[in-house]
């Protein structure tokens, strides 16, 4: 089978790459489909020296080749085109940026489209269900491909007029399949459109176990060692970490929290970490690649990141990171949100706390620091739960087999 991947820019996620490996791995072929250019990617990541083969289309949004393509395709098949076009706009209601955007990304879908035509390719996915799955939406309907998508987290759950999916209906009703990171993500869309049932199907996240490999259990030796690595956004709860933190300290408990990412927090972190006199116990590091981090993971004693719905009603799916730790044979401690709990089992793979507690959180954290047995025995199950739901080559051979009609 030939796929044709929507991703947001070349620059792609960890577990967006690590899924193509193993597809082109499992004899497929792809063919990556970059959104737009974006940033350069601020991490280089060992294993996607193995994409470099994978065939990539170019990724400007518009330019001269972009207008060309997509003229080409509206004289080809101007009915088909306008209704897919009509079709999102009205979808998209009274959303002024829904229709902005629209306008923005329509030219390089019908481009797309015009590329299709012409390929041999058999199924377009986009990964995450908003831009990228508009342009596999119009791309797929105007070539007669089937076209599915991914559903993970902000691009259902975000509610704020300028981010919200309002063309989400659309895509729903004419997608081909419509597959979601997690139980509690499948059943957000079905209590909205349950006439969908037959085509939406939860496929987890998967990670190369291989290289997040189980480490032995690592006696409390002075000073416990936390880790957190994350998106610096509301979302994943830093600052209630941050004052856990302040809480461990006033109780004299002994402990050093590594943070590692970049995102539109780190200032204000900074300034929390400082004003609360932390910087002996918390240090605020860069983004790392992804051998990096399962080095981070063997050498810590527990991972903590406090999830929590922010603002806009934005949060996570099943964060990629927490089977990272838990293959690693490390106790999770987040909160009971999303799909978090059907990774995150409290008492079984981890511990969950109420989202926006620090003091909650800090004796969790105690709680663990303190029971080494404990620690253990969270560690073996939550290695074992990854095993089973997320590795990589099973969650990849479960989404080829539904793509190709096997079913799983």
């Amino acid at each position: 089978m030939k796929i044709a991947y929507v991703v947001p820019t070349p620059s792609l996620y960890t577990f967006v790459a690590n899924e193509i490996i193993e597809v082109v791995k499992a004899g497929h072929t792809v063919v990556i489909v970059p959104l737009h250019s974006g940033e350069p990617a601020r991490v280089r990541h060992k294993t996607f020296e193995r994409l470099l083969r994978v065939e990539t289309w170019p990724a400007a949004l518009i330019n001269l080749e972009v207008l060309l393509l997509a003229m080409a395709m509206l004289m080809k098949h101007p009915v088909r085109a306008l209704l897919s076009l009509f079709g999102l706009h009205l979808s998209a209601g009274f959303n002024v940026w829904a229709h902005a955007s629209l306008l923005m990304i329509a030219p390089k879908a019908l481009a797309t489209g015009w590329r299709l035509s012409g390929s041999n390719v058999d199924r377009i996915h986009a990964h995450f269900a908003s831009h990228t799955a508009t342009c596999a939406a119009i791309g797929g309907y105007l070539s007669g491909i089937p076209f599915s998508f991914t559903a993970h987290a902000y691009d259902i759950y975000h509610r704020s007029y300028r981010h919200r999916n309002d063309t989400l209906d659309w895509k729903l009703r004419h997608a081909a399949q419509i597959f979601t990171v997690s139980r509690y993500a499948a059943s957000r869309l079905l209590a909205r459109w349950p006439s969908i049932a037959d085509r939406v199907h939860t496929v987890y996240v998967g990670i190369p176990l291989g290289l997040f490999e189980e480490a032995a259990v690592l006696p409390l030796d002075g000073r416990l060692r936390l880790l957190c690595v994350a998106n610096f956004q509301e979302k994943k709860g830093l600052e209630t970490l941050i004052q856990a933190c302040a809480i461990l300290r006033e109780r004299c408990f002994p402990f050093r929290l590594k943070i590692r990412g970049e995102g539109p927090l780190r200032r204000k972190l900074a300034d929390r970490i400082s004003q609360l006199r932390l910087s002996a116990y918390v240090d605020l590091g860069r983004p790392v690649p992804q051998e990096e981090v399962a080095r981070l993971m063997r050498e810590c004693h527990i991972f903590v990141m406090p999830s929590q719905a922010d603002r806009h009603g934005d949060m996570d799916g099943v964060p990629t990171v927490f089977m990272e730790a838990m293959a690693t044979g490390r106790p999770v401690i987040s909160c009971p949100i999303s799909g978090i709990p059907e990774l995150v089992r409290d008492g079984e793979t981890g511990l969950l706390v109420p989202p926006e507690n620090p003091t909650a959180l800090a004796e969790a954290i105690i709680r663990l620091a303190s029971d080494e047995a404990l620690r253990g025995k969270l560690g073996r199950q939550a290695r074992a739960l990854v095993e089973e739901q997320h590795d990589q080559e099973f969650t990849t051979r479960r989404l080829v087999h539904l793509m190709s009609g096997l079913g799983f």
